[in-house]
């Protein structure tokens, strides 16, 4: 079981990565906006954080660094629909930024589960 803070500022995507992750056996926070998931990163330590690209106040881009700042060995899976902007090229930003994968939404189960396994058994890199 791991500790994943689920990141997006529309309630519905975290209810469902929320149900989907906690239904394979993990422990599940939730965050409207980057600086809310900074906050709790501060105070608890999480594993992953399941982190939306395109959110009011800080978003995906800006907290991934601040993330990568603070807590180098946590894994982040970056998530888009893209919004204005192409996902893809969106999603790639997110790479360079520090994401260690990325999935386009709408979130379908299964890939979040294999997405969220493979990042937990990657060895963590010293901080």
């Amino acid at each position: 079981m791991a500790r994943i803070l689920v990141v997006d500022d529309d309630p519905t995507v975290r209810m469902i990565a929320g149900e989907i992750l906690t239904g394979a056996g993990h422990e599940v926070a939730e965050a409207a906006d980057g600086e809310e998931a900074l906050k709790q990163v501060g105070e608890i330590p999480f594993d992953l954080v399941v982190l939306d690209m395109l959110m009011p106040n800080k978003d995906g881009l800006e907290t991934i660094a601040e993330l990568r700042g603070r807590r180098p060995p946590m894994r982040i899976l970056a998530i888009s629909s893209g919004g204005r902007m192409d996902a893809g090229q969106l999603l790639r930003m997110a790479l360079v930024f520090g994401a260690d994968e990325t999935m386009a939404k709408p979130l379908r189960s299964e890939a979040l589960t294999e997405a969220v396994s493979r990042l937990l058994a990657m060895p963590k890199s010293g901080a």
